[in-house]
């Protein structure tokens, strides 16, 4: 069966896909999403923090009060670095949530459909057409029934397991094997959240041996996550993942009275074989959004909103009209997202962390309106290797060695080593953007 032909076919409706979708149909695209579950269905594999920079487009699309309603705004972020914690308040009305996924996913199904996109929930893209080396269309299947939908452009917004990506033979790079796992569940607090033991709304903890995670989601319940060796968590699949990863938290002194007291509100999901990588995001009646073209350690909670911000920037280059412009707005997905993929790539590295970061954000803690410029990776403004000014942590780190600490000028060093090879890494990336600005 043949359907009409569209401007613009969307693989995948959640939040990439959805919002892409609003932005094209609001500018009178037409446009069509193909999502291979039941609209509305809840996606449990995702932790779900949003970023400032993610919340602004959501109101931009007309969600985001709907979200806050249900997700309250943090009020205080707390990065913990083994014994050392900064505590980040976001300033009013640079809001943080964490919406569970069925309603997110939900809300922006809906403002797409308002805007005027066509949905089909149960529709799973199979092949893709193409006449004269460029895709025109996807086939799909609903229920048995098959179907083409034709456009000359086909973007997929289909998840790190991407059919389109597959499809169209889009190259990784820069990919590697996740060292850890993850597994996580939703908790009714116990009373002593509210208390003076927690000052904070979401907290990163990052020791040496583990990593772990406490957001507050919709109506008050904490998403509470851990992130072990992926040794250990495969290892939870034999002994018993729900016992372990209770036995895991309760092992952390923060988290220990939040399951004693607490209530487990929902089943425990994991994961253990993630891949991180980039992808190639553009090509011949193509294009890549979301975790279908890059998908990153979840520790830092950048993916819904970079996801977000890119169907913003895509949505824009479409309505250029030019192969050009999408190939720009792949090649600057890549300039702002790799600094973000390299930090994350080392919080989730095994073994210690770098002991200079904790001594750094020791010191940053008594510095006037540092932990304020922290935020502003939040808002997408710098990349995290900005955040510090280099003098200052070398400084900090020199103190730190006289007093007793010698071996941490050897783990300034290295840091340091890292961060120049990633602005390196940052800069060919840019390079390659301004060449092809130069001959479009």
């Amino acid at each position: 069966m043949s359907e009409r032909a569209w401007d613009v076919v969307v693989v995948g409706g959640r939040c990439a896909g959805a919002a892409l979708a609003s932005y094209l149909a609001r500018s009178g695209a037409s446009v069509i999403i193909l999502e291979a579950d039941a609209l509305g269905s809840d996606q449990i594999l995702s932790t779900h923090t949003i970023h400032p920079a993610g919340m602004d487009v959501l109101d931009e699309l007309g969600v985001g009060g709907a979200v806050r309603e249900s997700a309250p705004r943090a009020k205080t972020l707390r990065l913990q670095f083994n014994d050392v914690s900064l505590d980040v308040r976001p300033p009013v009305g640079r809001d943080e949530c964490c919406p569970r996924r069925r309603r997110l996913d939900r809300l922006l199904q809906h403002a797409a459909a308002a805007a005027g996109a066509d949905l089909r929930g149960r529709t799973r893209a199979t092949a893709l057409i193409y006449e004269a080396g460029r895709v025109v269309g996807v086939r799909a299947e609903h229920e048995g029934v098959a179907a083409e939908f034709r456009a000359p452009l086909v973007v997929g917004a289909d998840g790190r397991y991407s059919t389109v990506a597959k499809l169209c033979g889009a190259e990784e790079y820069l990919g590697y094997a996740w060292p850890r796992g993850a597994y996580w569940a939703y908790w009714d607090p116990p009373p002593a959240w509210n208390g003076p033991e927690y000052p904070f709304d979401f907290l990163i903890r990052f020791s040496d041996s583990a990593r772990r995670l406490i957001f507050t989601t919709d109506h008050g319940q904490l998403l509470l996550a851990t992130m072990p060796p992926v040794d250990d968590a495969r290892q939870w699949r034999t002994t018993g993942h729900k016992a372990s990863y209770v036995a895991d938290l309760r092992s952390d002194p923060v988290f220990a009275p939040l399951v004693a007291g607490g209530a487990l509100a929902s089943p425990v999901v994991g994961t253990v074989s993630e891949r991180f990588f980039f992808r190639r995001a553009a090509g011949p009646g193509w294009a890549l959004l979301g975790d279908a073209g890059h998908h990153k350690d979840p520790l830092i909670g950048w993916g819904i909103a970079e996801a977000l911000v890119q169907a913003k920037h895509l949505a824009a280059a479409i309505g250029a009209g030019r192969d050009t412009a999408i190939e720009r707005y792949w090649r600057q997905r890549d300039v702002d997202a790799l600094p973000r993929f390299r930090m994350a790539e080392e919080r989730g590295a095994p073994g210690p962390i770098n002991p200079v970061v904790a001594v750094a954000m020791s010191r940053a803690r008594a510095v006037p309106g540092l932990s304020q410029q922290l935020f502003r990776e939040a808002e997408y403004e710098v990349n995290p290797y900005e955040l510090l000014p280099v003098g200052k942590v070398a400084l900090w780190t020199l103190g730190a060695a006289l007093r007793g600490r010698p071996g941490l000028i050897a783990d300034f060093i290295r840091m340091g080593k890292r961060a120049r090879a990633v602005q390196q890494e940052v800069a060919s990336r840019r390079a390659l953007l301004g060449s092809l600005a130069s001959t479009s």
